[in-house]
Order: structure tokens, then sequence, then C-alpha cells
């Protein structure tokens, strides 16, 4: 799956188990997954194949179901394990015994090849959620944050005006030719969902 005219491979499975998008890019000798977990024996098949260097594990946030696979990912390919950090109090939470090798902040920019993935903090679904923005691609990995047609669960007053804050800033900083590549549902564009011009503050 390439759309574009960049380098970068964008390759997505679909969970049999709950229907959740997970993403590897691919670009020159680098490789990179974004929320791959239930998905793990496709991906180290495609990985195997292919041949990458797995430079990266992204998450786009640190819910238990994001993260059950890291340790394997890691004994087996290596990878940097990024997270942002308003979520790493999470991992504490579910008494998770993992720490990222990069805590995140905003606008941190990464090199896959020679390819920038920025990272855009999109708080809301959890207080660390986060976007990828791959500019040269025109591509945003969108996590829970946006959805085809709507967004991701939010958990009370204060998480919903955190999201529609997110979900402004991804509308009016973004080109709107950006295909959107969700965690869950079908691939859309920011024009496509000009819902959000509507957006009122919460």
């Amino acid at each position: 799956m390439n759309k574009n005219n960049t380098s970068i491979r964008i390759e997505k499975r679909i969970s049999k188990k709950n229907q959740r998008n997970e993403y590897l890019l691919l670009n020159e000798n680098d490789a990179a997954v974004i929320d791959a977990c239930d998905t793990l024996d496709e991906i180290e098949t495609l990985l195997d194949k292919e041949g990458k260097h797995l430079k990266y594990i992204f998450v786009t946030h640190a819910h238990p179901s994001h993260l059950r696979c890291i340790k394997t990912l890691k004994e087996k390919y290596g990878g940097t394990f990024c997270l942002h950090s308003h979520d790493t109090d999470l991992l504490e939470e579910y008494d998770i015994s993992l720490k990222p090798d990069i805590v995140l902040k905003d606008d941190a920019k990464l090199k896959l090849g020679g390819t920038d993935i920025k990272v855009l903090h999109t708080p809301g679904h959890t207080k660390g959620s986060i976007c990828f923005y791959v500019k040269d691609a025109k591509a945003l990995f969108s996590g829970n944050t946006l959805l085809e047609g709507g967004h991701g669960k939010v958990w009370g007053p204060k998480s919903m005006s955190h999201i529609i804050y997110s979900l402004k800033r991804l509308n009016y900083s973004l080109p709107m030719d950006t295909t959107v590549y969700p965690i869950r549902g079908s691939e859309t564009t920011l024009k496509k969902e000009a819902w959000m011009n509507c957006l009122r503050s919460a």
C-alpha cells in the first residue's frame, strides 16, 4: 500500500480478533511498527521476507493491548520502543514491567531511512495519546484520536475537551489531502472529515 510519491511503504494488517488496524512502515533499510500486536505473526513474516532493520516500535497510547507484544518484538528484532511522556504512568497503573527506550515529546522528529516521522501529542483517548505524521507520504497514523467519521473513546468531560482540542489541531495544522490511517475502520482523508470544522470547545 503506497498511494504517494515517496519511498516509504505502508503495510496494514487487520486483527481478526477485534478488527484493529496495525501498521508496518518500510523505508530503505529501516522498518517501524505502529500498534502491532494481534497480527504479530504476519508482521514478523513480512519483516523476515523484507530483511529490514526494525528501528522503531511505536504505540499511539499505552493501553495493555498495545503493549503485550513489545518484549517479543524487541527480543527477536531489537527496535526502539517509543512512548509519549504523559502515558508512562499507565505502565505502572497496569503493572506492566516495561519502560520506553525513548520518551517522546510533542513535535519530536524521528528518522526512518531518509524520511521524517513527526510526533503530534493528541490527548483525549489517554493523556499521552499521539499521532505519527509522515509529511513525505501525506500520511497520518491517528490511533484512537481520529477515526473515519468520529473519534475514539474518551473518559469524561476533561478528556472530551482534550480530544476536541486535538482534533482541531489536526484539522487546522495538516494539509487536507493527508490520508488518515486510524486504529479502527477504513482510511480517510482530512478533507473528508469536514465535520471537524464545526468543533467547539467542550
